[in-house]
């Protein structure tokens, strides 16, 4: 989206302004994707005013390159935030990727809930990223949302709120701003708002019994909110949650008490990208900070429009940039000292996931009646999957080397099944779980198999609705290396799979 605007002139609307430009734009943090977006229109961005960026991707040299070009050009001190959910490797080539909420919310530890907050927010401000968006606290209540599943710590509320609790210790222990999303909770839906618009069915007393308690309880250790694009019908009949006055000034301010910068979602998401004004709309409802705007040039100018008009008041602007400085105040201590670029991706972090992996293994069904047996041949099978693509390289590369024979799984052969299924949250993608036709995949084999185990690596809920139920089936809830190797392990008996389901998950039949 941004190229197209490298020629562009800004110009301010005509009329007296009774605001000083500058102000207004640091409210808008556009969208830096790297390989995409160019230093120059960044540049002129900053030139702008912009109160920072939120990054998208990028290897570790050049994030930290970016970074520090675009704090040069800035005459305000610029804050810089990315999606680093788990880990800046989620996004950062070179970077430390860590294990997904859900993982550490089945292993039910603080200890490891903390050290995620921690060793994120050493790398992210070593990469020059100040501003974490996470951790995600909407409850994962609902198999068919197509958005949330494994980037929760689970269903229940007080897991929730205790684990991402002490992440939030972690992130602000090493220097680094934290935000919860995505407010009132987006747990009990099953659209993805980066194609349409969620609506959430609950009242307000069911929403103050579950998704609400980890807002109330963390809000105000956290450093931000993000307000969701989800329409909550029962509490504002048009506007979604991230323009909603009643929900952003009403609910969150007035009712929890919340007296911290709020955030929208990113406003270029299909749920509100259609919406006219949708920026000047979220300001007006309570809203601090605009993220990731289409065309931040075009948003510039209609929050200038509306101030010259009188829509937006001066006093809400600096009441916005009030609580942003703040943020700035609060990590400038961290800025003198960054930590040092070598603990990206350092022996140290990387060592983590293999330390936390086994706590993070649930049991799905079949607990200790499976075992698979070193000398024994067993078939690997990935729904839809040929073998050149498989993802579970390094959980058949374990099981070999614990002594078992692995081959291509063929049905009717009397072998053991092994199946990896990988399945995980991505914006856009409309659906999580197993679609039909691989379900239909997975099925056949299950019916041809001597006994089964299906490992999931990624969403739990993959084992809802099946025909056949397996022999065994277990949970890792990310496909990291480490936990390929550890679900291997938990396999043949060699380590215990140390955690519990976090979520409800009802087995096939």
């Amino acid at each position: 989206m941004e190229d197209h605007q490298a020629g562009r002139k800004e110009k301010a609307p005509r009329g007296k302004t009774i605001l000083n430009p500058a102000k207004l734009a640091r409210l808008i943090y556009p969208g830096y994707r790297f390989g995409k977006t160019s230093p120059e229109y960044a540049l002129r961005l900053v030139e702008l005013g912009v109160g920072g960026f939120c990054f998208y991707g990028g290897g570790a040299e050049e994030v930290r390159e970016i970074s520090r070009t675009l704090r040069a050009a800035s005459a305000t001190p610029l804050l810089i935030a990315s999606d680093y959910e788990n880990g800046a490797g989620q996004w950062v080539k070179g970077a430390t990727e860590l294990p997904s909420n859900m993982a550490i919310g089945a292993s039910g530890s603080e200890d490891l809930a903390r050290r995620k907050g921690e060793i994120t927010a050493l790398e992210a401000k070593a990469l020059g990223v100040d501003w974490i968006l996470a951790p995600v606290v909407d409850l994962a209540c609902r198999p068919d949302n197509p958005i949330v599943n494994i980037r929760a710590f689970g269903a229940g509320r007080d897991l929730t709120s205790r684990l991402a609790g002490a992440y939030l210790s972690g992130v602000s222990a090493q220097g680094a701003l934290s935000c919860l999303k995505h407010f009132p909770g987006h747990g009990d839906t099953a659209v993805d708002s980066h194609l349409a618009l969620p609506e959430l069915g609950r009242d307000l007393q069911e929403l103050e019994q579950d998704d609400l308690k980890p807002f109330s309880a963390l809000a105000r250790r956290a450093d931000s909110v993000m307000a969701g694009h989800l329409r909550v019908p029962s509490l504002d009949g048009s506007a979604p949650a991230s323009l909603s006055g009643e929900i952003i000034g009403g609910l969150l301010r007035c009712k929890l008490g919340y007296g911290g910068l709020v955030l929208t979602d990113a406003l270029n998401m299909k749920a509100v990208c259609g919406e006219g004004g949708a920026g000047v709309k979220a300001l007006l409802a309570g809203a601090d900070l605009l993220l990731c705007p289409e065309d931040p040039f075009v948003l510039f100018d209609e929050l200038m429009r509306a101030v010259n008009e009188g829509e937006v008041k001066a006093a809400a602007v600096e009441l916005a940039l009030a609580r942003q400085d703040l943020l700035v105040r609060k990590l400038s201590p961290y800025r003198v000292a960054p930590p040092a670029f070598d603990c990206v991706n350092c022996p140290e972090h990387r060592a983590f996931n293999a330390e936390a992996a086994p706590q993070c293994l649930a049991w799905a069904t079949g607990d200790w009646d499976f075992r698979l047996q070193p000398g024994e041949t067993v078939g690997y099978f990935e729904p839809l999957t040929p073998v050149s693509a498989w993802k579970g390289a390094a959980f058949v590369a374990e099981l070999a080397r614990l002594g078992l024979r692995v081959a291509p799984y063929v049905p009717g052969r009397e072998m053991r099944l092994v199946s990896g299924v990988f399945s995980g949250p991505r914006a856009g993608q409309g659906g999580i779980n197993l679609s039909r036709e691989e379900k239909a995949d997975l099925e056949k084999a299950l019916v041809g198999a001597e006994s089964s185990v299906i490992t999931a690596f990624g969403s739990p809920f993959i084992f809802s609705g099946l025909a056949n139920r397996p022999s065994a089936g277990l949970c890792a809830f990310c496909a990291l290396e480490d936990f390929q190797r550890a679900a291997a392990r938990a396999l043949t008996g060699a380590v215990l799979a140390g955690g519990k389901l976090p979520v409800n998950v009802e087995v096939g039949k």
